[in-house]
């Protein structure tokens, strides 16, 4: 969950929205123990809402979210009020992550963090969809690459676009008449294509998992050579 906003449902507690699930545009960030924390302002909508029954969903989509082809993840619990040396760690994780969100120093913001997660729903596209249980979610480990993916995507789509379809012939078989790279994790790239007119995404696995910078350049290059050389 690399994202800094994310849409979060709560069940409405006053006026129309009384008892429907509503939906709200928030900032987030991941405190060390990798569960959601928040900065809520008491004239919110949601924050009520909370107050009045914890229980919610955050949902979050793929930094190169297209539609429903696209990657999202669905993390559902109860969020909690945070106060003293709890407040002070989620307000020091949430502004690492979003520094320019000063207005969380105003009077009326209070922290919150999603403790106790019921379960999760990852949706990687089309037919590719797995329920994350508190155990898994609380597992899981931030992908080491992502935070290089923009600029490697950014060069490759600038300087290198003929590899890019190069590798998609070889190794899954899709000839293309362009193709650029949407975003990149561990495990492979997402890749927006055009063909006869059409537009769609693909997914190009890597050969093998990258774990650094170095590793995704190293297996684009052996991906690239190896196509070349078809």
């Amino acid at each position: 969950m690399q994202r800094k906003t994310g849409v979060l449902s709560t069940i409405g507690s006053f006026g129309a929205w009384a008892g429907f699930p509503v939906g709200t545009v928030v900032e987030y960030a991941m405190d060390n123990r990798g569960k959601p924390v928040f900065a809520f302002s008491s004239l919110s909508s949601h924050t009520p809402d909370i107050k009045a029954d914890p229980r919610c969903s955050l949902t979050v989509t793929a930094q190169d979210f297209q539609g429903m082809s696209s990657g999202r993840v669905t993390v559902s619990g109860r969020v909690a009020i945070l106060e003293g040396a709890e407040a002070a760690d989620a307000k020091s994780a949430f502004l690492a992550k979003n520094p320019q969100s000063f207005w969380v120093e105003f009077g009326d913001f209070s922290w919150f963090r999603m403790d106790d997660v019921v379960t999760a729903r990852l949706v990687g596209g089309f037919g590719r969809i797995k329920q994350i249980s508190p155990e898994e979610f609380a597992a899981a480990k931030s992908d080491p690459v992502a935070q290089f993916a923009a600029p490697i995507a950014q060069h490759m789509n600038a300087d290198h676009a003929d590899s890019i379809t190069a590798m998609l012939k070889h190794n899954i078989g899709i000839d293309v008449d362009s193709s650029s790279i949407l975003g990149l994790d561990r495990l492979g790239l997402s890749i927006q294509c055009k063909a006869g007119g059409q537009e769609f995404t693909c997914r190009l696995p890597f050969t093998r998992p990258a774990e650094s910078r170095k590793d995704v350049k190293d297996i684009i290059v052996e991906m690239t050579r190896a196509a070349a050389a078809r």
